[in-house]
Order: C-alpha cells, then sequence, then structure tokens
C-alpha cells in the first residue's frame, strides 16, 4: 500500500506547473505563426516571380504583334439618304460612331426617324398602367 501511495505521489510532484504548460503553449504557437509568416512570404516571392517571367514574355509577345493602323475607306460616292429634319451635325455623329465601331468596315447608307409613337392599344395601355390609385 506504501508503494501506490508513494507512486502516486512521484506522479503527482513530476507534473509541471500551471505556468510551465502555459508558456510552452505559448511558445509554440508563437514559432507555428513566425514559421507560417517566413512560408507565406516565400509563396508571395515564389508568385510574384511567376508573375514576372509571365508578364515579361507578355511583353514580348506584344512588341513582336503590334496591331496595325486601321486602313480607311475610300470616299463614298454618294452621300447617305437623310430623311427630313435630320440635321447635317447628326448625321456625321452617327456615321463616325458607325465607322468607329465597326473599325471603317462598315458606311452609313441611310439615316430615318425610328416608327413614330404607339398605336392605340399601346396607348391605352399605358395611360392604364400609369394613371394614378
Amino acid at each position: 500500500m506504501n508503494a501506490v501511495l508513494l507512486a502516486a505521489g512521484a506522479a503527482q510532484a513530476a507534473e509541471p506547473s500551471v505556468l510551465v504548460v502555459a508558456g510552452i503553449g505559448m511558445s509554440l504557437v508563437f514559432l507555428v505563426l513566425i514559421l507560417l509568416t517566413y512560408i507565406i512570404a516565400l509563396q508571395g516571392k515564389l508568385f510574384d516571380a511567376l508573375n514576372a517571367r509571365k508578364q515579361k514574355a507578355a511583353a514580348e509577345a506584344a512588341v513582336k504583334s503590334q496591331p496595325q493602323p486601321p486602313q480607311l475607306q475610300e470616299p463614298m460616292e454618294a452621300p447617305p439618304f437623310v430623311e427630313e429634319g435630320i440635321s447635317e451635325e447628326i448625321v456625321a455623329v452617327i456615321a463616325a460612331a458607325v465607322a468607329s465601331a465597326s473599325g471603317g468596315k462598315y458606311t452609313l447608307r441611310a439615316v430615318k426617324r425610328a416608327g413614330g409613337g404607339r398605336g392605340s392599344w399601346g396607348a391605352a395601355g399605358v395611360e392604364s398602367g400609369t394613371e394614378p390609385f
């Protein structure tokens, strides 16, 4: 029985104090955090180097394949058909937008106003839908 008590007493005496356990735990956590910081920094440098290599290759490819300036179209033989009431400035703006959007591939042949207004059923629908309660 004395041997059992001595063994139990020795086991209790061998336990580290709470401060030692807390100190070891915190130092282990901080060491792992420092290790993770170095790993993440190393990954950042690795990815920066890979991105720099890709950007360098893309820049070299861009230099090799510089776009050629767009070819200008020959002047039109006849001016576009323009409906009455549309000013020349509006026609010029529309023609410039078409040429810019198509890269000079298309030309303006006619400018007409869009179909006018709603029919009687459409007007009735708008009136009933916007009428106050």
